[in-house]
Formats: structure tokens, sequence, C-alpha cells
């Protein structure tokens, strides 16, 4: 009985939301038929390669410490003297091999830096079932 009323009370919902957009537009009359004539250019700035491998190499060790700790947590949940252990060990194992992975993930991603693809695009492109020697012969 719960359900069918809650499910009765979302329709009633879904459906007067709608309704009361639509009555909104009528009383203002602003109803768009084109889009407005304005453009929006957007600049971005290149990243500083020394805040990116930082950034990385911080996230990393972050999250090798959760990892880490999380290690910590297994081991102390199977042992049968329920005890912590060496648990900064395992936390500084898993932020130091963090820490590494991020270093390499920051420079890898500082190297390839912003490109963007700013070449011609074609605005035909062949579909269909031809083969290709029928398609791109004449070309090459």
């Amino acid at each position: 009985m719960l359900k069918a009323t809650l499910l009765a009370a979302a329709l009633a919902l879904g459906l007067a939301v709608p309704a009361r957009a639509a009555s909104e537009i009528q009383k203002t009359g602003a109803v768009r038929t084109a889009l407005p004539a304005e453009v929006v250019e957007v600049q971005s700035q290149p990243r500083n390669t020394a805040g990116v491998i930082l950034g990385d190499a911080i996230g990393g060790a972050v999250l090798g410490a959760a990892v880490g700790g999380g290690v910590a947590l297994y081991r102390h949940e199977t042992t049968t003297p329920k005890n912590w252990g060496n648990w900064q060990r395992d936390v500084a194992i898993g932020a130091g091999i963090g820490l590494a992975a991020g270093l390499l993930f920051g420079a890898v991603d500082a190297a390839n830096g912003d490109r963007t693809f700013t070449g011609p695009v074609a605005d035909v492109r062949p579909t269909g079932f031809a083969p290709p020697a029928a398609t791109y012969g004449a070309r090459y």
C-alpha cells in the first residue's frame, strides 16, 4: 500500500512540474525561436608543468596511503589476535608506491600537454558497403 502511494505521488509530481513550467512561459511570453547572436570565445592558458607533476604526485601519494591503510585494516581483521601490527609501515609503503606512480603519471601527463585537433574535418564521409579499393583507390 505504501509503495502504491509513493508511486502515485511521484507520478503526480512528474506531471505537475512540466505543467508549471509551461504556465511560466505563457505568463512571460518569452519564447525564443532563434539562438542568441553572441559569440563566446574560450581561451585557455597552458598548464604549468611543475604544477601538473606535483599535483599528480600528491594525488598518487594520498591514494597510495589510502590503499596502505586498507592493507593494514585487512591485516588487522584477518589475524587471530586482533592487533594492528606495524600499520605505519603499510601506510608509508603505500604512500611511497603511490608517490612514484603519481610522479610517473604526472611526467607523462605534462609531456603530452594540451594538444587539440585543429586540422580540417571532412564534411562528407563515405559510408556503405563499398570496397576500400573503390572508395580510396583514386586518391592513393
